[in-house]
């Protein structure tokens, strides 16, 4: 490790429990707001209490929040990409993990080797986004989704 890394390391985790607080915070706003959504058919993130591993969550994580990772499923035919392409604040992406909101369609990226009948019965549709949140504020996040999602 170099020296130069080092110190951007040190630097970085003096602010971690900071950005990873609004992260989360950022997180558990974004899902409840997706899960009330129209547009939206399914949101999977452990700290809505209709998620099956929540209370194992809440248990495991206490008021630390439940992470910054969520996804979620949009309704009807329109596809992940469909949907990414009209955000300005979201970053598309093929990584996650960054103080910046990330989208990944995950039919289109992860699984797309899969084929569409394997996806199918694996439950991953077109329509799958996964998100890593980052500290944005969030109401330009929601706002940006609310755009987006029509």
């Amino acid at each position: 490790l170099s020296v130069d890394a080092a110190q951007q390391i040190a630097i970085g985790l003096e602010t971690f429990f900071l950005r990873n607080e609004r992260a989360c915070g950022n997180a558990l706003a974004l899902a409840q707001y997706l899960q009330q959504h129209p547009a939206v058919d399914h949101v999977d993130y452990p700290g809505l209490p209709n998620h099956p591993q929540h209370a194992r969550a809440k248990m495991l994580f206490g008021d630390h929040g439940f992470g910054a990772l969520l996804s979620f499923t949009v309704k009807g035919n329109k596809t992940a990409n469909q949907v990414l392409d009209d955000l300005n604040v979201v970053m598309i992406s093929t990584h996650l993990g960054d103080n910046r909101t990330m989208a990944l369609p995950v039919a289109q990226t992860i699984y797309a080797e899969m084929g569409a009948e394997q996806r199918q019965q694996w439950g991953i549709g077109d329509g799958l986004i996964r998100l890593s949140v980052g500290i944005e504020n969030i109401d330009d996040l929601i706002n940006d989704w609310n755009c987006a999602l029509g």
